[in-house]
């Protein structure tokens, strides 16, 4: 199965799965057609869109998705804060449900949001993907050999973000919501190798501060930390192949 980064970023989040038959869309933050365009995907091999919370640079453009006639899945609470009422479909909190030919398991993360989900993603061609972006912290822990790639944000280090407040180009209050709100690569680092074996083939690293990130040094400790896995950072035209147990 095939990876696409459409972007990443406070600008806009928007990651694309596609297998031989069928597709899954990550995050709604930018229009359909940036995506369509990025992929040469057609609208018809959609089988849904996952959300993981309302705030526009994951969920700006749902409107438009649901527009096209693709299914736009989210937490209930999510739902209601986006406002579309019926025309989404509600994911329940550590449960799952097929959308197309993908599993999908939700489950609550922390974040300023309504009710926002963390994802993981099953299909024969895939196995299984963790994804966490704008979360602060993850209060679950997963079966240790359950994950085969993982996508997770890694927003800041508290060593940039510390000097950014010393030399005045970040406020302490606006360092303090990004600590309160954002995972940190510690906190990335910290998850991955929670769900580290060696059934994990890929780390992302996703949705990097421009400001507050290295994208070079945060890859080089991840890929350090881990013993089998290739580590990438998410940038708009990437695309990974990601392979289930099965495939050779």
């Amino acid at each position: 199965m095939k990876m696409t980064v459409i972007a990443s970023g406070s600008a806009g989040n928007c990651y694309v799965l596609e297998g031989r038959s069928s597709a899954l869309i990550l995050e709604c933050g930018v229009p359909p057609e940036r995506v369509m365009k990025g992929t040469d995907l057609r609208p018809s091999k959609v089988a849904g869109c996952l959300v993981t919370h309302e705030h526009g640079d994951h969920a700006g453009f749902v409107g438009r998705y649901l527009s096209l006639g693709l299914p736009v899945y989210a937490s209930g609470g999510t739902c209601d804060a986006l406002r579309y009422g019926k025309r989404m479909r509600r994911l329940h909190p550590v449960s799952s449900q097929m959308v197309g030919e993908f599993q999908v398991f939700s489950f609550p993360v922390i974040h300023d949001a309504a009710e926002p989900f963390g994802y993981i993603v099953g299909h024969p061609e895939l196995g299984r993907l963790l994804f966490v972006t704008d979360a602060r912290a993850v209060p679950y822990s997963f079966p240790k050999s359950a994950i085969d790639h993982i996508m997770v944000e890694a927003n800041y280090s508290d060593r940039i973000v510390d000097a950014a407040v010393d030399d005045g180009s970040l406020t302490p209050e606006r360092a303090a919501r990004v600590r309160s709100t954002h995972m940190s690569l510690q906190g990335a680092r910290e998850l991955v190798l929670r769900n580290e074996s060696a059934s994990l083939k890929t780390v992302t690293l996703i949705h990097l501060s421009s400001q507050n990130s290295d994208y070079r040094a945060f890859k080089q400790e991840i890929q350090d930390a881990v013993l089998f896995a290739g580590v990438w950072t998410a940038h708009p035209g990437l695309t990974i192949e990601m392979r289930g147990r099965t495939e050779v």
